[in-house]
C-alpha cells in the first residue's frame, strides 16, 4: 500500500504529539532574526523600515522582498503604512485589515507595484511586515546587499 500525503500528515501529527508519557519541557525562548545593516535595497518612498527592525532584503525577478519585525500591533501599523503610500503617490488597489493580519496592494502607473503583508509573530508581541515591491529600479538585479 502506497502512503498518501494525508496519511503522512496524520502520522507526523502523532509523532510530533507523542503519547503524552514523555515529560513536558518548557518551550524554547523565541528568537527573532537579527537586524541587517545594509538598507540600500529598500525603496525610499515606502517607509517600512521606520516601523521596526529590517531582518531581510533581497532582489529577485525585478522585485525586492523586505522583511521587518515590529513591536507595533497590526491595527496600529496599518493606518500609517496606508497613509504613507497615498502620500507618496501610490494608489491602493486592494486592501484587507482583519486586526490580526492585513494586506495592502498598491501601484503607481504600470511600472511600479507592490504589496505589504502584516502578520502576528514570529514571537509573542511582534508583527512581521513583508514588503514585495517591483519597479524598473530592480529589473536585472539579483541577490542581497
Amino acid at each position: 500500500m502506497k502512503p498518501t500525503p494525508i496519511g503522512a500528515f496524520v502520522a507526523g501529527v502523532f509523532v510530533a504529539c507523542g503519547s503524552g508519557a514523555e515529560p513536558r519541557t518548557a518551550p524554547a525562548p523565541c528568537r527573532s532574526q537579527p537586524e541587517i545593516s545594509d538598507l540600500s535595497l529598500l525603496p525610499k518612498d515606502v517607509p517600512v523600515a521606520e516601523h521596526g527592525r529590517v531582518v531581510d532584503a533581497e532582489v529577485e525577478g525585478g522585485y525586492v522582498g523586505v522583511t521587518v519585525v515590529s513591536e507595533t500591533q497590526v491595527v496600529e501599523l496599518y493606518p500609517p503604512l496606508a497613509r504613507a503610500l497615498l502620500d507618496a503617490g501610490y494608489e491602493i488597489v486592494a486592501s484587507d485589515n482583519e486586526g490580526f493580519e492585513a494586506e495592502i496592494f498598491f501601484a503607481r502607473g504600470r511600472a511600479t507595484d507592490g504589496a505589504i503583508r502584516l502578520r502576528e509573530g514570529p514571537c509573542p508581541g511582534e508583527v512581521t511586515i513583508k514588503l514585495l515591491y517591483g519597479s524598473p529600479d530592480y529589473r536585472g538585479k539579483r541577490g542581497a546587499p
